[in-house]
């Protein structure tokens, strides 16, 4: 199913911010799909040895995860996983929003893809009745959840020495409040047969727990992240995006959650950090109504250098200095109690919980994606990555360096060049919406600094309408601004480009660090591109794994059906 017949027939995902909106009247730009996707702080990758450069010579530039159905849409988000299944090689979770499984139509499905060497092609059809050996599906459960909409690994939660992972299904209906939305933490596991989310929903099944949503229309899993271990236990915590919660009667504000992690399977009820009755976690509450915030959430590493991870909040609909829906983006300083958290209390400065990042420009959307970037500049603090996606433009992304000070940061400043707290990454052409998916890839090049990703769906390489285009980032220790139309051209080394396949593919939908995949010692990414029609089948998806590497020449994503030499 093209973009175009998504939109017509209302079911764009919520977690791209249309249907909500659309339905409630807010903000007409949202007539387009919107990528999203955060990306946890990714260690840096050292320098390959020798012998793994040699052997990386002649290594394939990556491969490519066909999609199952027509109109599934697998792609529409994409993540790193850990090491689900204990073989010490980094894995891979992608959502298919719009799956049916077993008749369920638009239940959702997700796929732990495990990591691996080689270049060749992975089936995803293979993976649902589990005979194919290079992973496993996780069902959604209902009709119309549309479970994957948000994936992410989710560190070791239950202590087995496996990585888990958490699903979202924003369009669930937990204990009857409509679209309440539910998130799911799925055990890693070292075999490939399929989850069902519905035996976690009735709780017959020890494969990990349900996240139930609070109240009708919040929407929570629209977006969820592994958060780093935030109150000290020794186990990785989790956040939880609900931009429908309405707290203190603000509609629409949003809220996002904290959930502490935890070695058992009951079910977590966010109700219960609302009010307080629970110390499973705490609640982070949206500033003004119609903000949105929680759009996008992701953990952000050590920003403050307190030794304890912290978190970035997107707010898209944020209206900073009276510039409407300019966005803003908030850091919260992790903390071991479960006091909540107000949004608000960070705006002025004022507060001691974090600070506030004030979006430029009437209608940027700023903090439609947000993720930790890792050590961009290499003083030591994790940096962190903010997308914007203004209606028409080309798009613009921004990172920000890592401190401790409490005052705002304002993106018009690093727009400018009046400010040194990072640096400004400008699209290349009108409607590509690049930074309307960002992330944190790791050192894909070796030299000793983090790079970001930003995802540019609308981009149009070679001529090809929206085949979508990728951008790699390299880490550096200045403000100045990186051109991408520099990286398209090649005059500049900034990073490098991975242009689309075909018309309509909308590559870099979802964008993301993947952790060093095939070994050799540098960090791999991961593209989304909902809109591909693998073997003819109309918006089956597909997603690229694409191999780190030193220089900076074009990946074209249409040479990675095949095994091909790395560029």
């Amino acid at each position: 199913m093209r973009l175009a017949d998504r939109v017509s027939l209302g079911l764009l995902t919520c977690s791209r911010l249309v249907r909500p909106y659309l339905t409630r009247g807010w903000s007409s730009w949202l007539s387009i799909s919107l990528g999203l996707c955060g990306c946890a702080a990714l260690p840096v990758v050292q320098a390959a040895s020798a012998a793994a450069q040699s052997a990386a010579a002649t290594r394939s530039a990556g491969f490519v995860i066909d999609g199952s159905q027509p109109g599934d849409n697998s792609g529409e988000s994409v993540r790193q996983a850990g090491d689900v299944n204990g073989d010490g090689i980094p894995d891979l979770i992608v959502g298919a929003i719009f799956a049916s499984p077993n008749g369920r139509s638009f239940a959702g499905r997700s796929y732990v893809v495990f990591g691996k060497r080689n270049g060749q092609p992975i089936e995803l059809s293979g993976l649902e009745s589990g005979s194919s050996k290079a992973g496993f599906a996780i069902n959604g459960s209902q009709p119309g959840d549309q479970s994957g909409d948000s994936v992410s690994g989710a560190g070791d939660i239950n202590g087995d020495g496996l990585a888990d992972l958490i699903v979202g299904a924003p369009d669930a209906s937990p204990n009857g409040h409509n679209r309440a939305g539910r998130s799911y933490v799925v055990f890693g596991k070292r075999n490939n047969q399929p989850v069902e989310l519905a035996a976690l929903d009735n709780g017959t099944s020890q494969a990990g727990f349900v996240i139930d949503g609070s109240q009708a229309n919040d929407y929570s899993g629209v977006s969820v992240s592994s958060a780093g271990d935030i109150n000290g236990d020794g186990i990785p915590d989790l956040i939880v995006g609900a931009l429908g919660a309405s707290p203190d009667g603000r509609a629409g504000a949003g809220r996002s959650y904290v959930v502490f992690g935890k070695h058992d399977s009951q079910s977590v009820e966010l109700s219960s950090l609302e009010d307080g009755t629970s110390q499973a976690g705490f609640v982070i509450d949206g500033s003004q109504p119609s903000d949105a915030s929680g759009v996008a959430v992701d953990g952000a590493g050590d920003v403050n250098g307190d030794g304890i991870p912290d978190l970035i909040v997107g707010a898209f609909l944020a209206d900073p200095g009276g510039h409407a829906t300019a966005g803003r983006s908030y850091v919260v300083f992790g903390k071991h109690d479960s006091q909540s958290v107000e949004l608000s209390s960070l705006e002025d400065g004022t507060g001691q919980a974090g600070f506030v990042i004030d979006g430029s420009q009437v209608e940027d959307h700023s903090g439609i994606s947000v993720g930790g970037a890792g050590d961009v500049n290499g003083d030591g603090l994790a940096d962190l990555v903010v997308g914007t996606n203004p209606e028409q433009g080309a798009g613009r992304s921004y990172v920000i360096f890592g401190k401790s000070a409490l005052q705002p940061v304002e993106l018009a400043d690093i727009d400018n060049g009046t400010s040194q707290a990072g640096f400004v990454i400008d699209g290349s052409q009108p409607f590509d919406r690049a930074g309307s998916a960002v992330g944190g890839a790791g050192d894909v090049n070796g030299d000793g600094l983090a790079d970001v990703i930003v995802g540019a769906p609308g981009a149009d390489p070679a001529s090809q309408s929206s085949a979508g285009r990728s951008y790699v980032v390299f880490g550096k220790t200045n403000s100045q601004p990186v051109q991408l139309s520099g990286i398209d051209t090649g005059s500049n080394r900034a990073g490098f480009v991975i242009d689309g396949s075909q018309a309509n593919d909308n590559s870099g939908t979802s964008v993301s660090g993947a952790g060093d995949v095939n070994g050799d010692g540098l960090a791999d990414v991961i593209v989304g591109a909902p809109g591909a029609d693998p073997a003819g089948q109309s918006s089956a998806g597909r997603s690229y794994v694409v191999f780190g590497k030193r220089n900076s020449k074009p990946v074209e994503l249409s040479g990675l059906k095949a095994t091909s030499p790395a560029p």
